[in-house]
This record gives C-alpha cells, structure tokens and sequence, in this order.
C-alpha cells in the first residue's frame, strides 16, 4: 500500500493522526504543519474535546529535522507554509490537505510532485475533481481520472445517509435541512471583523446564523436531490457535536414508527459502520467520540399528515468527519 503525508495539523488533522496512529500506524510517513515542534506535540498529546491522546508522543529534532515519535515510530515533521515547498519523502504517493487554505484545486495542486499523484481536500472545495461521500457515490471515484479530491464536509457526511435512506423508503418530494453546529474556527472569539457580519461577534456569546458548506457539497454528489434543496446553519456556543434537522415532503405515505423502521435496517443492513441509532434521552455531549457519520436520533422523528416529517441525527463532527477521511485515503491509498 503506498504511504501517505498529512499537511495541516488542525483540528481534524490532529484526530486524523490519532486514528491512523490506532488503525494503519504503518500508512503515514510525513506531517506538515507551520507551528513548532513543542507546540504540535504539546496539542497532540492534549485535547480539550477528546481527552489525552492513546499512543505516546513525543518529538525530535535531529541533524535539524524535527520528527513526531508515534509509540516510537518516527515521523518527519515539515513547517513549510507552501505546499510546493514541502519536500516529501521519497514514496510519498497522497497528501492529505488539511489546512484549510488550500481548498481551491489550483492550490492543492502544489502538492503534486515528486511521487506525490493524488491530494484529498479535508474540506468542501469549488472546483476539485470529485467530492466524494464514498456511501454516495465513491464508486464515481477513479483514481486514473481523478487527482484532487475533496472529502466534502463534516455536515454533509452526516446528512447524506439521512437523505439516501429516507429517500430510498419513501421518495423525497421536498427536502430542506438545517444543521445545529458548534463554534468554529471561522469565528471571532470576540467581535472582531468577519466578511460575515454575524460570524463577527463573540463565538461563545449568542446563537449565531450563518451559511453552511454542506449544501453546495450535497447537491455535488447527491445530483438527484429535489430542487431547491438548502437550508441554514445555526451556531450554537457548545465545543463538538453538530445536530443535523432534515425537514422533508415524502412521495409516499408514512407514519413514524415506518421511519424509524427504515432507519434501524439501514443501520443494522447496508449503512451499519455509518449509521448508528441514539439511547433515548442523550444530549450532545453523550456522542463525543461517536466514530459514525451519523447517529439517528429516532425518539425525535416527527410527522405531520402522511407526507410532512422531521428526522434528526448526531454526529461528532471531528471523530466522525475523521473517521471517513481515514476510510477514504486508505482505500485510495491501496488503489493508486
């Protein structure tokens, strides 16, 4: 299996590395990120959402290159803040972008070199050459055609499965969403100017509406969705777990307890590693850590007539979002 870099030591970068440091250790040869060496090790050890780190870290500098020790596997560590500046090692196949500043294809593209042939975007981005929810659609997903790929977003990951397994048992007429999301990075942690005027004031202070990358992701690769498929993002001042509302108009007649039916074969059937289903009565904090897309909240499916429903679905949107970007760039990893 060729071996794969991460650039970018964010918030999913660094849940990224902890689960490829538990799940394929041997995958990741190479780490970029501009902060020090102290800093990085110091941010993965500790973390404010998901507890200490399982496996040791530690770091090293030696003959001038800073390393990551991984349970005391050596990792070079590079600092450059230009992806064509990062000199990979040798069989460096795929980088993960997890910067978040090189979204645009043009961008991304500056990893390629070297033996570096594919980029996966751990975000929504304009222009790559697939977005991809591999449920979805990862069988559109050709590595001989397909270069630079995004790994779409955290709320879209989680919304597709709610949409494919509704619109599979009932057809969808109508279909609307809104996410209830956490704070951000995107965000003033006091007011301070923001090209979105309510992203500029205080994260932590009110509930904040604003815009959501996950619809422009979901129209990419659910084409079929019924026009005019939007909705909103509401911020809400909580650390992790995004709450996903699906408002839908079905073609078919359906009650509540044929919902929740549908959803719990979907999880136990084809959607089972991806689609979990929530105890009664938990709130936010209880799906931390949660390692699926989506966690189906089905107390809280509601219907009015036949046709109008709601149903609503959990995720953790660092754990889960991680989660499928690992899946993805280890199956992309044994194919190109």
């Amino acid at each position: 299996m060729n071996r794969i870099a991460l650039s970018g030591l964010g918030r999913i970068g660094r849940v990224a590395i902890r689960l490829l440091a538990a799940r394929q250790p041997d995958l990741l040869c190479a780490l970029n990120d501009p902060a020090p060496l102290d800093q990085v090790v110091h941010l993965l050890r500790h973390d404010s959402v998901h507890g200490p780190a399982s496996c040791a870290i530690q770091g090293l500098q030696e003959r001038g290159q800073d390393y990551l020790l991984l349970d005391g596997r050596r990792i070079p560590l590079f600092h450059a803040t230009d992806p064509a500046a990062i000199s990979f090692p040798a069989g460096t196949r795929l980088v993960v972008e997890a910067s978040g500043r090189f979204t645009r294809r043009a961008d991304a593209a500056r990893h390629l070199k070297g033996a570096v042939s594919h980029v996966v975007i751990s975000a929504p981005s304009p222009d790559a050459d697939i977005t991809v929810i591999a449920p979805v659609n990862g069988k559109d997903l050709d590595p001989g055609r397909h270069r630079i790929i995004s790994n779409a977003s955290c709320t879209a990951h989680a919304t597709a499965p709610m949409l494919a397994i509704l619109d599979a048992a009932f057809g969808l007429e109508h279909v609307g969403m809104s996410t209830i999301h956490v704070v951000t990075n995107d965000q003033r942690l006091l007011d301070a100017p923001h090209g979105d005027l309510r992203r500029a004031r205080t994260a932590f202070g009110s509930i904040i509406p604003t815009t959501s990358s996950a619809f422009g992701a979901l129209r990419k690769v659910m084409p079929g969705l019924p026009e005019g498929f939007g909705g909103v993002a509401i911020r809400v001042p909580t650390l992790n777990v995004n709450l996903v509302d699906v408002t839908a108009t079905l073609r078919r007649d359906a009650t509540v307890p044929a919902i929740r039916d549908a959803f719990r074969s979907a999880a136990m059937g084809p959607w089972s590693s991806l689609v979990g289903l929530a105890e009664p009565d938990l709130v936010s904090r209880d799906f931390t850590g949660r390692t699926e897309s989506v966690v189906m909240d089905l107390d809280l499916t509601k219907t009015l007539g036949s046709r109008f429903v709601k149903i609503f679905g959990w995720h953790d949107n660092e754990t889960g979002y991680a989660a499928r970007l690992c899946d993805l760039v280890g199956d992309l990893a044994g194919r190109i």
